[in-house]
């Protein structure tokens, strides 16, 4: 499950600096940032810490936004952020937002996996990456998610996971 819960992380400035709101400036780390695009929204805009989920709102099943989503996920690299810990808010953020929009721009093939997939992730993240506290997970369910994920990937979008 780790290399797909670090690939699917972060999120902050495209810069690795400060972001600007308003006329408040705050470092990378304090605000969470998409590293993806999609129909619906731009890579570096900002998420609602409060509800990240709220992106995934208005997508739908699309294999465009979907293998894009990942494509822009591996070309993020393993650490968004510089010097990102697991307890980072914004990794939290991001990675919720991320999954929520991924969830619902994913075909209806590999949707159920990710449905399994997302939410061990998100317990892992909120574990500060610590596996032995994951005690919710279904490390089985888990494990055929993450190689119908990665088949699914390799197949249908050109992108290794691994």
């Amino acid at each position: 499950m780790a290399p797909v819960a670090t690939a699917c992380t972060g999120g902050g400035a495209a810069d690795g600096g400060t972001v600007s709101v308003g006329e408040q400036s705050f470092s990378s780390a304090l605000i969470a940032t998409r590293w993806w695009s999609n129909s619906a929204h731009r890579v570096g805009s900002t998420l609602d810490t409060n509800h990240p989920e709220a992106g995934s709102a208005g997508l739908s099943a699309s294999p465009t936004d979907y293998c894009g989503m990942l494509r822009q996920t591996i070309a993020a690299g393993r650490s968004i952020l510089p010097g990102v810990t697991a307890n980072d808010p914004a990794l939290l953020t991001s990675t919720r937002a991320f999954l929520a929009e991924l969830e619902a721009v994913a075909p209806a093939s590999i949707a159920g996996s990710w449905q399994v997939l997302g939410p061990a992730v998100i317990t892992f993240v909120e574990s500060g990456g610590d596996s032995s506290k994951v005690k919710t997970v279904d490390a089985a369910a888990v494990r055929k998610a993450v190689s119908a994920v990665a088949a699914d990937a390799k197949r249908s979008c050109g992108v290794d996971l691994s």
